[in-house]
């Protein structure tokens, strides 16, 4: 048969976006199956489909699209089938252009199927869907969570259809209450969630991860609270939190409010998430219930990690057997202590954690695109005597009459590249557990003749380029080619580097896309050991702006690696650890320089312990004093008595290959007698450490204010 599936815009990371990649691809081993999005607005998906499920895109919201000029001139209006709702008040809201294009498209479609994804497009399919199709609604988003408006509509259109699938039974039974008298078939499926293509966590790391939107629905406000109690007890734990959206910084300002820019990161939205859950060693879902498919449980569970999720909604408590893979909190009373309770009894009960996230990752096993396809493809059977009275044709064969379609459509796929340039190969890379990087490229990329990967350094005074031969032999036919960078022989000078793609005759270097990139074994215990004796030697693979693959490199035999910051009776404290056996062999004190003047420095004393922790502690008023007028930057050393090495402080070790952005740190603000000062601590690009000195500005929350 043939299966079309509806969405908004499927170049997002949502959940509809996810599941609806995952399903489709299992759906087009005996199907043909096609994704209509209502717009286009990057180059490539986030969660790409694959290669059999062709993907029509009704309005392109691409700048450089010669469709971009209409779609924004006179015909860029609300929708006008379902009141406007916040749910889509971001940059491409329903539109009248959208929704022209989509009720041509659902009065000419052939397809037997017709799955919409999003609450707009279930009242669109009802409006103009014909009768001689399957209409089919998915649940991607709570019920209760739209306005009263949007509920009333989106129950009527409901009405109308074949059939509705929320992703819980409870769910499912509160729509048959409500629309006991509707012909509608009300069934539920559970979300689809493909296995992730990283390696899942090994539980080793110290950190809690939440993902989702900061948005009141999500309440990740309520998690930093919570963490801030399990901080107070387990200070070497951390959280971050996955998040994207207009309330980022809100949710930052919370973290600077509670004094937890040491213990909680405020990362972007995570796009694919499952490398970054391959991080944590507890995943922490505390929202409200918008969600109601329980996507980013059923992911954190697939990766091996143990879930704690508010008891909100029907999902958590159909997918999550509390003390089998994961707990439940009560989403009412003293909700902020009951969480922290749970956190810090996985936190301090390692064996049980671990019993949990295998437990969890047998548990998504149930929700495999393979079996979540099957219960479809029954619903559709169920469905298909419903089109008879309708005048609705019989489906197609699925083995037979769309085979000739589906191979002609991938004939055509595999031809359209000689008529055009070809797309770069997406080349994975992951960091190992000894810190080497393996690529992963698709061979089918590669013409006849011998290849090299290539790493060139954006500097070319630094370091020659580097070559890794493609070793073909012993993987004739496999569709994927693996190269190994091993760290034991192989140098790479500090600085960036870029991966490109080049035949060995000498002919020019082509870039390449990045595909997954895996970096948790950054965060092992492992590699903390090895850099206390070795110093840093990183390497960190990144997406670049432009989608390409690049390394970032730092080679520091000797480093000082800062930890916290912090500002109390009106003294900024540092505390961190030498790392490198040669940092360790001497005695140091603290010194600050002020940038473009090597003369002007100030020193306090240092105390380092054996095993390399230092705690520096600076007098406000001393930086004070020294402070040249104006705005003025201060690098921060430790420099070794009796004319040894001096290391500058930064922050090196981990996954992130910018912290600038992520990182958030206190100010302290001094009233000297010839004004206020702003002093505040700064992160390069090469990741080490400033003061800066600035005019104050009133008023802000996280500011800490001493006086002369």
């Amino acid at each position: 048969m043939r299966i079309t599936f509806l969405l908004h815009d499927a170049c997002t990371a949502g959940a509809a976006v996810r599941g609806t990649a995952g399903l489709a691809t299992a759906l087009a081993a005996h199907h043909e199956v096609e994704i209509v999005s209502c717009y286009r607005t990057a180059d490539r998906m986030a969660f790409p489909p694959a290669a059999e499920v062709t993907v029509r895109t009704l309005v392109d919201l691409r700048p450089s699209s010669p469709q971009y000029a209409g779609a924004t001139d006179g015909q860029w209006l609300p929708g006008t089938v379902c009141p406007y709702d916040t749910a889509y008040a971001g940059p491409t809201p329903p539109s009248r252009l959208s929704e022209e294009r989509l009720a041509a498209h659902l009065r000419s479609t052939d397809a037997d199927v017709v799955l919409a994804t999003q609450p707009h497009l279930v009242c669109l399919l009802a409006e103009h869907g014909r009768a001689d199709y399957l209409r089919i609604g998915q649940e991607y988003r709570a019920h209760a969570s739209h306005s009263a408006a949007l509920r009333r509509e989106l129950e009527a259109a409901i009405a109308r259809l074949d059939a509705y699938v929320p992703f819980s039974r409870a769910a499912a039974r509160a729509h048959r209450t409500a629309l006991a008298a509707a012909p509608v078939r009300l069934t539920s499926i559970p979300v689809c969630s493909p296995a992730p293509g990283a390696e899942p966590s090994t539980g080793n790391s110290k950190v809690v991860l939440a993902a989702g939107r900061p948005v009141p629905a999500e309440r990740h406000d309520r998690l930093v609270e919570a963490f801030a109690e399990v901080a107070a007890v387990h200070p070497d734990w951390s959280l971050r939190v996955y998040a994207g959206g207009r309330d980022q910084q809100r949710l930052r300002s919370r973290v600077a409010e509670l004094g937890l820019h040491d213990h909680v990161l405020v990362m972007g939205a995570g796009a694919p998430m499952g490398p970054e859950w391959a991080k944590g060693a507890i995943a922490v879902v505390s929202g409200s219930g918008a969600e109601p498919s329980g996507m980013s449980i059923v992911e954190a569970m697939s990766c091996g990690l143990p879930v704690v999720s508010t008891d909100c909604g029907h999902a958590p408590r159909e997918i999550i057997t509390p003390g089998e893979d994961g707990l439940l909190v009560m989403d009412h009373g003293p909700f902020q202590d009951t969480l922290a309770d749970a956190l810090r009894h996985l936190i301090e009960n390692e064996a049980e954690r671990r019993r949990m996230a295998g437990t969890a990752r047998r548990t998504a096993e149930r929700f495999r695109p393979e079996r979540i396809a099957a219960q479809y493809e029954a619903l559709f059977t169920a469905c298909a005597p419903a089109l008879a009275p309708a005048g609705g044709r019989p489906f197609r064969n699925a083995v037979g009459g769309t085979r000739w379609r589906r191979r002609v459509r991938l004939l055509a796929r595999r031809l359209g590249p000689l008529r055009r340039a070809p797309s770069p190969p997406a080349v994975a890379c992951r960091v190992t557990a000894d810190g080497s990087l393996v690529f992963t490229l698709p061979a089918q990329h590669l013409g006849p003749g011998a290849w090299n990967l290539v790493l060139r350094p954006r500097d070319p005074d630094r370091a020659e380029p580097v070559h890794l031969p493609v070793e073909r032999g012993a993987a004739d036919g496999a569709p994927y080619l693996r190269l190994t960078l091993d760290k034991r022989v192989c140098e790479l000078a500090e600085g960036d580097w870029d991966v490109l793609l080049a035949r060995s005759d000498g002919s020019a270097a082509h870039p390449v896309r990045a595909g997954l990139i895996e970096t948790a074994h950054l965060l092992e215990p492992a590699q903390r050991l090895a850099s206390w004796r070795e110093g840093i030697k990183t390497w960190l693979p990144y997406p670049t702006p432009g989608g390409g693959l690049a390394l970032r490199a730092w080679h520091r035999p000797g480093h000082a690696e800062v930890v916290t910051f912090d500002v109390e009776d009106e003294v900024i404290r540092l505390t961190g650890q030498l790392l490198g056996w040669r940092a360790r062999a001497h005695h140091y004190r603290f010194q600050a320089r002020l940038r473009g003047a090597p003369d002007r420095v100030f020193a306090t004393p240092c105390r380092v312990d054996q095993d390399g922790h230092f705690a520096i502690g600076v007098p406000v008023s001393l930086v004070a004093g020294k402070h040249p007028g104006g705005e003025a930057l201060w690098e921060l050393f430790l420099t070794a008595y009796g004319g040894g090495p001096r290391i500058r402080l930064g922050m090196v070790t981990g996954d992130l290959v910018d912290h600038r952005h992520i990182r958030q740190f206190p100010a302290v603000s001094y009233a000297a007698p010839e004004g206020e000062l702003l002093f505040r601590p700064r992160l390069t690009r090469e990741h080490d450490l400033l003061l800066s000195a600035t005019t104050a500005r009133t008023g802000r929350p996280d500011d800490r204010r001493t006086r002369a």
